[in-house]
């Protein structure tokens, strides 16, 4: 029997990661019965064979159950509008895709008319790169090249806008299990990512120092030191401060006929190497600090998170200068990028808080790996299940340290 589903494109298996978005600017509300806000996640192409008559037809898969999680190389499409029964007031309309990293935006208002006027938004947003939607000339060739497959694009979906940036661009990761390059053309202009501070609901007594120690291990549960004091019994956390490269650090961006066109034609290789050292840095700092999505923010509770962290700078620093980065631009390495650990003094209660959200997504995150390992067994994936195994011990040593650094907080 002839599958009525055949998987074109799936980025479901891929690493699952937290996506939000905080509104820095509250979105306007010209009336709530007027009003509308929809969060689409995709996470495929699939051709599909219509029972009936027999043709094929291209559709989109989208994550069902979505709880502000989506997988890595999903594309989310974001829709908001308000105003009256009759005319919109205010309309925000924007394309994502998700990878690592935190970054400031703005939603831009494509309607702005009526009482409110033109009202653009500024927002936070988590795991989450902006893209453009794909113009009307584009989406007429890659309707036709659709159709060439002997396809007809689904008409209750925006697979032409899939399709293009998926199928043509590459934009989606490949899985874990394999050492991928990434490819080298996507939409947005270089961007920085550092994360931002922990929001601060009770901001008396904070106190920052700077640290530094000596290269090291990663955290463990058995290095982990109790809970200091600073002044008025507060607790410390080190926080992460990590700004990275990417391959927009590389791009070519020209004008021709009022469009940009952006591109990577002669620096595909260093390109791909700023993704890597990227993707690895990532891979390194995770082993020693906890993401805790609802805060935006890295933490680790140990003197051994501080030196991993230095590690990891070094790394990074140490990897650019073997790149001919100086060919293409005139950057200086050491000011521009930088990984360290940054202690904060907390109120215990605050520091609680804190502690107890990293460990709910630590755990699931053991959980998820559990999973994988599981199936890569069954899958008889000797070198993933390695690397799955390794992750594992990590994240269970980080998991401990934080129980062991919570319970001792008075």
């Amino acid at each position: 029997m002839i599958p009525r589903k055949t998987p074109l494109v799936d980025v479901s298996g891929n690493t699952i990661l937290p996506i939000r978005i905080e509104y820095i600017d509250q979105l306007p509300v010209a009336n709530d019965k007027a009003t509308s806000k929809q969060f689409t996640v995709y996470t495929g192409l699939s051709e599909y064979v219509s029972p009936k008559s027999g043709r094929k037809y291209l559709v989109a898969e989208k994550m069902r159950d979505y709880e502000g999680v989506a997988p890595r190389g999903a594309l989310v499409h974001f829709h908001y509008h308000t105003g009256s029964h009759r005319n919109i007031y205010n309309m925000y309309d924007q394309w994502f895709a998700v990878e690592e990293g935190v970054s400031e935006y703005v939603l831009k208002d494509l309607a702005g008319e009526g009482r409110t006027g033109k009202r653009d938004v500024r927002v936070r947003l988590v795991n989450l790169r902006p893209i453009s939607d794909i113009d009307k000339a584009v989406k007429s060739e890659v309707r036709a090249e659709v159709m060439n497959r002997g396809l007809l694009p689904s008409e209750y979906d925006p697979v032409e806008t899939l399709y293009y940036y998926w199928v043509r661009q590459g934009i989606h990761e490949k899985q874990e299990s394999e050492e991928a390059e990434p490819t080298a053309v996507e939409e947005e202009p270089e961007r920085q990512v550092e994360l931002p501070p922990l929001p601060e609901p009770k901001p008396k007594g904070l106190e920052v120092e700077l640290a530094s120690s000596e290269p090291t291990a990663v955290a463990s549960a058995a290095t982990t030191a109790l809970p200091q004091a600073g002044a008025q019994g507060l607790v410390k956390i080190y926080l992460l401060s990590m700004r990275l490269p990417s391959k927009y650090l590389v791009q070519d961006v020209t004008l021709e006929e009022g469009r940009e066109i952006r591109s990577w034609e002669g620096r595909e290789g260093i390109a791909s190497r700023l993704e890597t050292i990227r993707r690895k840095a990532y891979d390194m700092i995770s082993r020693a600090f906890a993401h805790v999505a609802d805060y935006g923010v890295w933490i680790a509770v140990s003197d051994e998170a501080v030196k991993e962290a230095e590690k990891v700078g070094e790394y990074v620093r140490r990897e650019l200068r073997e790149i001919p980065l100086s060919q293409v631009k005139n950057i200086d390495v050491d000011k521009l990028y930088s990984v360290k650990a940054i202690p904060v003094y907390m109120e215990p209660e605050d520091a609680r808080e804190l502690l107890g959200a990293a460990l709910k997504h630590l755990s699931e995150d053991v959980g998820v790996l559990k999973e994988k390992i599981k199936k890569a067994e069954e899958e008889k994936n000797k070198r993933y299940l390695a690397q799955l195994e390794k992750d594992l011990n990590y994240k269970q040593a980080l998991l401990e340290s934080l129980k062991k650094y919570l319970d001792s907080i008075k």
